[in-house]
This record gives C-alpha cells, structure tokens and sequence, in this order.
C-alpha cells in the first residue's frame, strides 16, 4: 500500500459558476509514502494550460507566471507522467479538501482523459480536510496552515506550491497516523470544539488574530 498525498494549482475561469468547471491544471505536486509513512518519492511538474492564461491575483498566490508554463508539457503529457509515478500498487490518495478531486474529474473528463488509471485514482481518494476536521470535532473548512498551526506543526516552505502543499499536508497525514502523538498534539483545541465545553478562551495563541472561529461545533457554516 502506498500512500499519494497530493496538492494541484490551477488557473481559473472566472466566467465559469464553480471553481473547477473550466479551471485548468498548472501545477501537480504529490508526495509518495510507503505503508511505514515515509517518503519514497515526490513529484512536481508544471503544466501549460489550453485555454487559459494565469491572472494576476493567481500568479500572486502560486509564484506561477505565464513564463513559467510557457514551455511545458500539455495537461496529457504531465497526467501520464504522474499516473506512470504513482504505478500500479494499492494506494490511498489524500488532498486538503474535495477541490483538487473534482478539478481532476472534471479537466479529465473535458479533455477526454478519464481513462481506468484516473478512474482508478478518483476511486481511492480521501478528503483529508475532512477527516481532520472530524478530530477536532468541527465540520466547516480549515486551512492547511491553522491545521498545521493546530497540530503544533511548522508550515515548511511558501504556501500554494503544488509540492510544497503537498509536503506539509503529508507531515500532517504522518502525524494522524500515530494516534498518540496525535491526540496529545492536537488534546488543546480539539477539547475547546467539543459540544460538552463551550468556549471560555480565545483562540488566538493557535490561530491570526484578525479570524473569527465559531465557538463550538454547532457552528456549522463558519468558514476558516
């Protein structure tokens, strides 16, 4: 069994409802773990969009400029390469979140891709976000770095890279699987969320002062 952590960057349509319908793939970071939890591989390659160029909010949040994916492989060429990475054991793939699934559904099956191997991939993918979001008994969205921040992990590296994300994500997915360790990081504020102790304390030594938290899990549509 291994284990695919992965994080992709897209370029957007704006003129599209959601964000997946018309986004296209800029970037595939992933890191491989085996069944001991330890890297084996990384994989990280850009990719040039057909359709779209990357904005200026975009290329600010990811680093990723036009130039950038000027010469580089079409979405195709980079989804074999991945798909050929990841090989043909058992595996679990893991993201922060739904969003990068449905992007890869979606462009696959725009773009006349989803063959069994992607099929494959969709079949065994696990929202991690929510998984985690469970631990601590909460059921809206957490960003990658509060959860870290949560964990008593260290953010490593510049946020929104592909194989960056994709890293720090892992050593979260790493820490879960050691119950222990686990509970004892995240014993703190998973206790605050719980429905039995309201909130008596800020938040604010774990996450920015200027982010406003629900004060229990009944909060259900609060976004962080």
């Amino acid at each position: 069994m291994f284990y695919i952590i992965v994080d992709f960057e897209m370029a957007r349509d704006a003129r599209r409802g959601r964000e997946h319908q018309g986004s296209e793939i800029i970037q595939i970071g992933a890191v491989k773990l085996n069944d001991a939890f330890e890297t084996v591989s990384e994989f990280s390659e850009y990719v040039r969009p057909d359709n779209l160029r990357i904005e200026a909010d975009i290329e600010a949040l990811t680093g990723i400029t036009n130039e950038m994916v000027a010469g580089a492989p079409a979405f195709s060429e980079v989804l074999a390469r991945f798909l050929d990475w990841i090989g043909e054991d058992e595996v679990e793939v893991y993201s922060w979140s739904l969003t990068d699934y449905h992007q890869l559904h979606h462009e696959s099956e725009r773009k006349d891709l989803l063959d069994e191997r992607v099929q494959r991939l969709l079949d065994s993918w696990v929202d991690f976000q929510e998984v985690f979001g469970k631990e601590l008994g909460i059921t809206h969205s957490l960003k990658l770095e509060y959860a870290l921040k949560a964990a008593n992990i260290d953010f490593e590296g510049k946020a929104h890279d592909g194989l960056t994300d994709a890293r720090n994500t892992a050593h979260l997915f790493v820490l879960s699987r050691d119950r222990a360790r686990f509970e004892k990081a995240i014993a703190v504020i998973a206790e605050m969320f719980r429905p039995k102790n309201r909130l008596s304390t800020s938040l604010g030594s774990f996450f920015p002062a200027n982010l406003d938290l629900p004060e229990g899990p009944e909060d259900e549509d609060t976004e962080v």
